[in-house]
C-alpha cells in the first residue's frame, strides 16, 4: 500500500468521524436505530463504508446503517447541467464535467454527506 492511498483513507476518516457525530446526536436525542447515509460520488463508498461500520462497532453505538451513493450534480462554465463525472485516479478524485471534461464546475447537490 502506498503514501497516497494511507492519505485517502485518513481523508476518509475524517469524513466517516463526522458523520458517527450527526449519528450519535441523533441516536441519543431521539433513539433512532435505522440511518440511510447519503455519500456524494466523490467519496470512496467502500472504504466510507466500511469504515463506518468499523467505527460503529468500536464505539458500541447500536445502529443500523445503509449507504446510499449520490450523484453530484454540477453547471458548468460551458453550459452543461446535470450529472457530473468523477476521476479515479489514486491521489485525488476530480469533478469533471461530462460536456467539456474541465473541473471548473459548480457543485449544485451532491456536495455532502447527509444522515438521515
Amino acid at each position: 500500500m502506498d503514501a497516497g492511498y494511507g492519505d485517502l483513507l485518513a481523508h476518509e476518516v475524517k469524513y466517516v468521524t463526522q458523520t458517527i457525530e450527526k449519528i450519535m446526536s441523533l441516536w441519543s436525542k431521539d433513539g433512532k436505530r435505522n440511518f440511510t447515509v447519503k455519500v456524494p460520488k466523490s467519496h470512496r463508498i467502500k472504504e466510507f463504508e466500511l469504515l463506518l461500520k468499523q467505527m460503529l462497532i468500536h464505539y458500541q453505538v447500536p445502529v443500523r446503517t445503509t449507504i446510499q451513493e449520490v450523484p453530484i450534480e454540477i453547471k458548468c462554465t460551458c453550459g452543461y447541467s446535470g450529472e457530473a463525472r468523477t476521476s479515479d485516479p489514486e491521489d485525488v478524485i476530480k469533478v469533471l464535467c461530462p460536456n467539456c471534461s474541465k473541473n471548473k464546475a459548480k457543485v449544485i447537490s451532491g456536495k455532502d454527506i447527509e444522515v438521515f
